[in-house]
């Protein structure tokens, strides 16, 4: 009994609100430390099993922690009680993006934003999702790097031009480059609406690795790492290939074939 009313009273003999165990929950999802999150979140919902804000913050722990289903069934169960939850409803038009699912991400958005026009983070979804496919026709090929290698616990790496065209694809196409460009759009998109300009440098979670990302307005460069490697580790591997990368565009434009003379026409 003494260990219950320990757990139950905050210092100072006052008995602990579900709003406190979900308070001090989302202060360590913050900070990263899921499972403790989880076990306060649980505590709190044992006190007020329809809490909305319970629900929501089980829904968000499971995205964190890549359980996927259970994501969806307490993002589902809030909007059961609030069918306009904005936060609920983006929760799923993410899970539908990352699955492929763009229709059902973009009902979702727009169900959000009808109720709710002033929401950036929707907004910058939608906005990278209706942004078009550039259909500027190249007049050179692109040229291939042949030099870059993937690290060894990397799964992808891919470079790509303004144009959308892979420079690199390690170790094939379907490993990374059809994912680049949704996932370098929703980064700028979300910079952009925030105003922060152009994006540089990104660290993007994906369901099973993650995505760290450079880019300089010209080229992008994104290395998929398992989720388990470490923040600064995948830092200094995507550094590392932007140098390399870098090296090696550079070399190519000095071996780029120099025009014959008369085929360029000036223009006065």
């Amino acid at each position: 009994m003494t260990a219950v009313l320990e757990r139950l009273l905050r210092p100072g003999g006052r008995r602990r609100s579900p709003s406190d165990f979900f308070a001090h929950a989302d202060r360590l999802r913050r900070e990263g430390r899921y499972p403790e999150a989880a076990t306060l979140v649980a505590s709190g919902l044992a006190l007020d099993p329809n809490s909305v804000t319970g629900h929501l913050l089980a829904a968000y722990l499971h995205v964190a922690q890549r359980t996927i289903e259970p994501a969806k069934r307490e993002f589902r169960w809030v909007l059961g009680r609030d069918a306009s939850h904005p936060r609920a409803l983006l929760g799923l038009a993410r899970i539908a993006l990352e699955e492929g699912d763009l229709v059902g991400c973009r009902e979702c958005l727009g169900s959000a934003l009808r109720a709710y026009p002033d929401f950036p983070e929707a907004s910058a979804v939608l906005d990278a999702l209706a942004a078009p496919p550039t259909t500027a026709t190249p007049t050179t090929a692109p040229p291939r790097l042949e030099r870059l290698r993937l690290p060894g616990a990397a799964r992808a790496l891919v470079l790509v031009d303004a144009q959308g065209r892979a420079l690199v694809e390690l170790p094939a196409a379907e490993d990374g480059g059809p994912r680049l460009p949704r996932i370098a759009g929703l980064a700028s998109a979300a910079l952009k609406r925030a105003g922060f300009g152009a994006l540089r440098r990104a660290i993007i979670d994906d369901r099973e690795q993650t995505h760290f990302l450079r880019a300089d307005g010209v080229h992008t460069l994104a290395l998929a790492m398992p989720r388990t490697t470490p923040i600064p580790q995948g830092l200094l591997e995507v550094n590392r290939l932007w140098g390399a990368a870098q090296h090696e565009l550079a070399v190519a434009r000095d071996e780029a074939p120099v025009p014959p003379p008369g085929s360029i026409r000036r223009v006065s």
